[in-house]
């Protein structure tokens, strides 16, 4: 300017130039929050953040214009306006196009750029504008020439400011990409994830789209081929009545986390199986060892997964009933195998079936805790930086980070929102019921249980809420009879008019309803039992203990190669329907588990280790129940009840003398465990329920005993009576 003439230059005061950097920067601040808040997008809201963005902008320049310390500058009202204008128009259609995108999940790379594009577009428009209707008129140097800046210190001070702001951009890229990387790394190892919704049914998320989530292992050690960590494991049912049982578990976290510190080293210690393998003492059995190991990993990443929402660990959620394979394949190749992916795939059944994939070792695995907030609680959630998505939005995003199919996701999502409604707990009266069960390969038993809910068998609820005299009298007679033949039966029957309609009539409509729901000619062939079954069921005023439900069975062991006929039915692990009838809300059970675990931790807990031990992990022994000698009288079925309880507790891996199998009560003192040795007293069926008229039922003396601390339950009674019936065909 003015050939050069330094008394001619430009020169800015340096408070007006500070005040252009901070007033926008304020301002924007108030804009973005006023938008971005939440997922919510209001017109309003855009409109007031558009109109506070574009005032900011015009300010900028403004306030820089005023403090140009040399010359007076006329400005025309025209080119003001229309400054203001594009700067309004630009700047909101820019936040409408970017927090649209971002609260439907679909704001990629380009998109943003475009956002950025047109945004900036907008705002160089407006200063272009701005200063082509402004005049400059010189004015003689006063007192503040001698605080201004000069053009080329100017200069330098903007080409400052923009590599700070792309430095802090990179600084952010680099973290970005980073969790990213930790949570590609996470698809191959054992992951805790928090599956949380709100009262509209979205899932939480982090800012990136991700589930929160902590490690819990590298891999869960297999002692052998058959021995893969699934849903029937015994590590995962214990796992499974400790997320239940957060608030007795809370206390020990701290104990638990200074144990494996001081034994291990670190939190993880299976960095290296062959190096953790030889950790253990050659003499005993290693799966028994890292079963204890692996509940202590558990309730950490537990207590670290509630730190990192900033929520107690008794509000985390309950673990839930099914464990997602993740990392299997690299990313190119995961939709050529997306069917061996599917939510009914994740347990551990026959190949042959097609039940589950080929184990694949290596491979990750996640285990979901899943809660239902209310609005309180969503709030606070969100004002810790957390967001709801809606499942569709972000199941492309997750399915990427953990590598699998988005549509199975997709389904897993749909599931867990569904658990999370409710204990999904039968409702009370009388229900027929069809306890089929089927022999595993690998070992143990799966049970033909509600897909929806598997902690259900497929039951017909009767149109009366209680059973009486004459009632169990038919059903007496009915006792040891095929469905078929009972149909056939009470057809005749009721034809004569030889029984009472309100009961004979609704049970043979019940017959046929549960034979069409289970669409399987084997239904057929099942035996009805004689004897009813008390089956928890939802309470009558809410927050009370479960009721009681009367329940009705016929019962069949199907061949190890039958499949489900019906798709809302499947095939789940007899012991994990078992371990959900004593995970009910407010179930005595709890209880019981809660001292179980407290006999389990509290060595550990309490007992420091010294640094020349020999042997890492410190092993509970369990005992198992002492059974006496047949007596006189005795039944020969008493083989069958004790197998059917052996096979029951041992479904996954045999001889896990640390899983829910052989747990105590304890009673402490100073640390001193007191374990309490139970005899188990089995006697003729006919002696202790003379009503019953059958010998082959062949359980009823175990119903009042106790095993392990707990008394047996429907499915116990249930599995034994299967077992006897299918060993006298034998």
């Amino acid at each position: 300017m003015a050939n050069g003439d330094p008394l001619l230059q430009i020169a800015y005061n340096s408070g007006f130039t500070a005040l252009s950097v901070f007033v926008p920067i304020l301002v924007l601040l108030g804009a973005f929050l006023a938008v971005g808040t939440n997922d919510s997008v209001g017109l309003t809201r855009i409109t007031l953040g558009g109109t506070l963005a574009g005032f900011a902008t015009c300010g900028m320049h403004y306030i820089g214009q005023a403090g140009i310390a040399n010359y007076t500058s006329v400005y025309s009202i025209a080119a003001v306006v229309g400054s203001v204008v594009i700067s309004v128009i630009a700047t909101t259609t820019a936040l409408i196009i970017f927090f649209v995108l971002r609260a439907a999940w679909t704001n990629s790379w380009w998109k943003r750029v475009l956002c950025a594009v047109l945004l900036a577009g907008g705002v160089s428009g407006m200063h272009w504008l701005a200063s082509v209707g402004t005049q400059y008129r010189y004015r003689e140097p006063n007192s503040l020439m001698r605080s201004s800046i000069s053009r080329d210190e100017t200069v330098i001070i903007v080409i400052a400011l923009s590599f700070a702001a792309c430095a802090m951009l990179l600084v952010v890229a680099i973290v970005a990409q980073r969790r990213r990387q930790q949570s590609a790394n996470r698809a191959k190892q054992v992951v805790l994830a928090c599956a949380t919704f709100d009262p509209e049914g979205r899932l939480l998320v982090t800012p990136e789209g991700l589930l929160p989530s902590q490690k819990i292992t590298n891999s869960y050690i297999e002692r052998s081929f058959d021995d893969v960590f699934s849903i029937s494991h015994p590590a995962f049912l214990w796992v499974f009545r400790a997320s239940r049982n957060w608030r007795s578990l809370s206390t020990m976290v701290m104990g638990i986390r200074r144990h494996l510190s001081a034994t291990v080293g670190q939190i993880d210690p299976v960095d290296q199986k062959d190096t953790a393998r030889s950790s253990f003492d050659e003499s005993t059995n290693g799966s028994e060892d890292f079963s204890i190991l692996f509940r202590k990993l558990f309730c950490v990443a537990a207590a670290d997964l509630a730190t990192q929402i900033s929520e107690p660990l008794d509000q985390l959620g309950v673990l839930y009933d099914e464990i997602m394979n993740t990392g299997t394949v690299p990313m190119s190749r995961k939709m050529k195998i997306a069917h061996s992916l599917r939510p009914e795939h994740g347990k551990n059944g026959d190949v042959e079936l097609g039940t589950i994939p080929p184990a694949i070792f290596g491979r990750g695995q996640v285990l979901f805790v899943v809660r239902r907030t209310n609005k309180m609680d969503a709030a606070r959630l969100q004002a810790r930086g957390f967001r709801f998505a809606s499942i569709q939005n972000v199941s492309e995003i997750l399915a990427r980070a953990l590598q699998v199919d988005n549509a199975a996701l997709f389904a897993r999502i749909e599931s867990m929102r569904n658990y999370s409604k409710s204990d999904q707990i039968m409702p009370a009266g009388v229900h027929l019921g069809y306890f089929a069960i089927r022999a595993r390969i690998s070992g143990g038993w799966d049970v033909l249980v509600r897909r929806e809910a598997k902690n259900r068998l497929p039951t017909i609820q009767l149109p009366i809420r209680s059973l009486k005299a004459d009632h169990l009298a038919l059903l007496k007679q009915l006792g040891g009879l095929t469905v078929a033949n009972c149909r056939k039966r009470l057809q005749e029957e009721l034809a004569s008019n030889l029984h009472d309609d309100l009961f004979a009539t609704p049970f043979y409509d019940a017959l046929i309803a549960l034979s069409d729901q289970v669409a399987d000619p084997l239904i057929h062939e099942a035996l009805l039992v004689a004897e009813t079954f008390d089956v928890p069921c939802r309470p009558v005023i809410e927050g009370d203990q479960p009721g009681q439900a009367t329940l009705i069975a016929c019962h069949i062991v199907v061949p190890i190669h039958s499949r489900e006929q019906s798709s809302w039915l499947q095939y789940s692990p007899l012991n994990l329907f078992h371990c959900q009838q004593r995970v009910y809300s407010n179930s005595p059970h709890h209880e019981t588990f809660a001292q179980q675990m407290h006999g389990e931790f509290t060595p550990f807990v309490r007992t420091r280790p010294t640094s020349g031990s020999s042997d890492s992990f410190p092993r509970l022994a369990s005992r198992r129940p002492r059974l006496p000698s047949r007596g006189k009288g005795s039944h020969g079925s008493w083989w069958g009840s004790l197998q059917g309880l052996e096979r029951l507790e041992n479904d996954a891996v045999a001889a896990d003398t640390v899983s829910e199998k052989g747990l105590m009560r304890d009673g402490r003192s100073n640390g001193i465990m007191v374990r309490r040795e139970i005899s188990v007293d089995i006697r003729d069926s006919r002696t202790e329920q003379p009503r019953l008229g059958r010998d082959h039922v062949g359980c009823t003396g175990l119903s009042s005993s106790e095993v392990g601390g707990e008394s047996w339950n429907f499915v116990d009674r249930l599995f034994a009576i299967s077992i006897e019936g299918r060993a006298k065909t034998w």
